[in-house]
């Protein structure tokens, strides 16, 4: 797990338990000889450290391991039913909530359909509330189990005095997301932009396990970015870091909605990439829906059947992505990109051959020798798991003491 904020520096016991908790939960299994070898602490701190853990349950022993001329070796594990955290997913089309246990498997998730009208800071709350209930329900959890609640939203999250998400599409300035969940949830809730928390995500479990350097692309009706760097977020002076869908890829182009002009995400996001197909096949059957993604899944479906209009209109996306792409690695030089994001999901397997070709056009060649791209593993999970990790490592920067006010 990587850091994701700085905290006050604990007491010595404190990082011993932490050190410990972080062992036991990255090698999923462990000895006390083993933890002792890895986090370099005294038998002793060990010994005394998971009489703890075990007396709380935060840690079980799962079985045990056959030693050469000594006595079996328990095996030490996280405890996956210690407690639980929600990750929530507030994106342009939906919002989506889900249940983890302490070891990030998935339990129960649902999810509502955003609509324009109705995206009001009140209505994303309401169904906040109303999944979480509905998804603990479904496996019989009450809500004192929770240890934390995560969110990723599509938009600027601001972490200062008071932590506040700026959506200007849906006419979200300066809102308490936090401060307005509070009342409904009296655990740590954690808030930031909906890339971030795919990126953490996909570095845990997902495409960019084991790299250090990497780009987690979100494509959706939005494109935002999470950018891995020395195996930590970057995160920038406002935390508002990888707005890559805001990076100008034509100049003196298309109107964006972030009220610049040329903008990437007014080119490869959901709108754009409908704009295109409407200018050249005006007539096109498949503008008949206004449901963004029965479009754009009726267009991948049409390019495979052939049809000229949807092949050229994935091949713009593919050269524009592409070009973008490349940007990303000149700039960041990093070992993976993953592309994710419901449209990224929807198209990637089919523009990856094309997308290959143009990243390769613009990228400098010993940098994009260096970089693989792969499509995201966790698909449509990807943001909430990362909420939910963001406050999962909090749990285990302090230790495991989730009565404290560790996300605040």
């Amino acid at each position: 797990m990587k850091r994701t904020r700085n905290s006050v520096v604990p007491d010595v016991r404190q990082i011993s338990r932490s050190t410990i908790l972080r062992q036991i939960y990255l090698g999923q299994s462990m000895s006390r000889q083993k933890l002792s070898q890895y986090s370099g602490l005294s038998s002793a701190t060990i010994t005394n450290v998971v009489v703890e853990l075990l007396q709380e349950g935060i840690v079980i022993e799962s079985g045990i391991e056959a030693s050469q001329g000594g006595r079996p070796r328990s095996i030490l594990t996280i405890n996956p039913h210690y407690g639980y955290f929600l990750g929530v997913d507030i994106g342009e089309t939906f919002i989506r909530i889900e249940l983890f246990d302490l070891t990030l498997h998935k339990l129960s998730s649902i999810a509502y359909p955003q609509v324009l009208d109705e995206n009001r800071p009140e209505q994303a709350v309401q169904f906040i509330c109303q999944g979480a209930e509905a998804v603990l329900a479904e496996v019989g959890i009450t809500l004192e189990k929770v240890l934390g609640v995560g969110i990723g939203v599509g938009g600027l999250v601001e972490r200062d005095e008071q932590i506040v998400a700026y959506l200007p599409s849906w006419g979200w300035q300066s809102v308490p997301l936090v401060s307005l969940l509070e009342t409904y949830f009296p655990m740590p809730i954690y808030l930031d932009n909906g890339a971030k928390a795919m990126a953490q995500a996909e570095s845990l479990f997902g495409a960019g396990q084991w790299y250090e350097h990497l780009a987690v692309l979100l494509v959706g009706t939005g494109i935002g970015a999470g950018i891995i760097a020395d195996d930590s977020l970057y995160r920038g002076v406002s935390n508002n870091a990888g707005e890559w869908g805001h990076t100008t890829i034509e100049l003196n182009g298309r109107l964006c909605r972030c009220g610049g002009y040329g903008c990437l995400e007014a080119y490869a996001g959901a709108p754009g990439i409908i704009e295109r197909l409407r200018e050249v096949a005006p007539q096109s059957s498949l503008l008949q829906s206004n449901d963004q993604e029965r479009i754009i899944a009726a267009i991948v479906e049409a390019a495979r059947n052939g049809e000229r209009a949807a092949i050229d209109v994935l091949k713009d996306t593919a050269h524009y992505l592409g070009a973008g792409i490349a940007n990303l690695i000149n700039l960041f030089n990093p070992q993976v990109i993953v592309l994710g994001g419901w449209v990224g999901l929807e198209i990637g397997e089919y523009i990856l051959p094309e997308l290959h070709r143009f990243v390769e056009r613009y990228a400098l060649k010993r940098l994009f020798s260096a970089t693989r791209i792969e499509l995201s593993r966790l698909g449509q999970d990807a943001v909430a798991m990362g909420a939910a990790a963001f406050t999962l490592e909090q749990f285990l920067e302090v230790a495991g003491r989730h009565n404290s006010s560790y996300l605040k």
